[in-house]
């Protein structure tokens, strides 16, 4: 079983180490920290799962030139109220169809990516004497996700009445897998030290979650989602 504090020492350590990189960076003052906030949409077959959840970021941003910089990034995300707690499942023994009162399903995300982020040419302008530009990105890393399912009747008994409280045992599944993200955005600056960015971001992971036929919910391979957000950037 996957204990909490693990994923909570996992995101403080990336925090870190992001917080080191800004720090030995700092000389030539050519740099941002961003906090990010926004919507991670789950896509193709996941959404079958969940529905769309709140989202936490970490940005480390160096740049190469007025136009382009080379971006560390973190997310945090968890997906919550998987849709196999309203499903029912067809007990073969007598054809009639059942739900499992204390069926739960979660599922949490990590992301670690190097992104490259460049301006996109003839696409700036300004609203309020405030310069906006727009942006897109490609990047690669690596995903740290655990899903968790429990709480299953276990549909396989073998004969009349059905017992309720006998549950198939939890599953825990928590992988690392690669994948890449795909972004567009715009961003404008609201002070010398501070500018507001707003991204969107399409995510693709080389991992799957399993299937539960039986409650109509089937394997899902490559994992797919969108995320909307805003950050706040402080550049120093």
């Amino acid at each position: 079983m996957i204990r909490k504090d693990n994923n909570y020492r996992y995101i403080m350590g990336l925090i870190l180490i992001m917080a080191n990189l800004a720090i030995l960076g700092a000389v030539d003052k050519n740099k941002e920290i961003s906090f990010q906030t926004g919507l991670g949409v789950p896509l193709v077959g996941l959404n079958e799962w969940y529905n769309p959840t709140p989202s936490l970021g970490l940005q480390v941003a160096f740049n190469r030139s007025p136009n382009s910089k080379i971006i560390f990034s973190f997310h945090y995300q968890k997906f919550m109220d998987g849709s196999i707690k309203d499903k029912s499942f067809k007990w073969l023994i007598d054809y009639n169809y059942y739900k499992s009162p204390k069926a739960d399903a979660y599922m949490t995300w990590n992301d670690f990516i190097v992104k490259y982020q460049k301006g996109i040419p003839n696409m700036k302008y300004s609203m309020s004497d405030k310069p906006f530009t727009t942006f897109s990105s490609l990047g690669f890393g690596f995903y740290n996700y655990t899903q968790k399912v429990s709480g299953l009747i276990y549909p396989g008994q073998p004969k009349a009445p059905l017992d309720e409280d006998f549950l198939m045992d939890p599953i825990s599944d928590r992988r690392v897998a690669w994948g890449a993200c795909a972004g567009i955005g715009t961003e404008f600056p609201w002070s010398e030290t501070f500018k507001v960015s707003f991204i969107l971001e399409y995510h693709a992971v080389i991992g799957y979650i399993r299937a539960f036929e039986d409650w109509g919910l089937y394997e899902v391979t490559p994992l797919q989602f969108l995320n909307l957000g805003i950050g706040v950037s402080y550049l120093y």
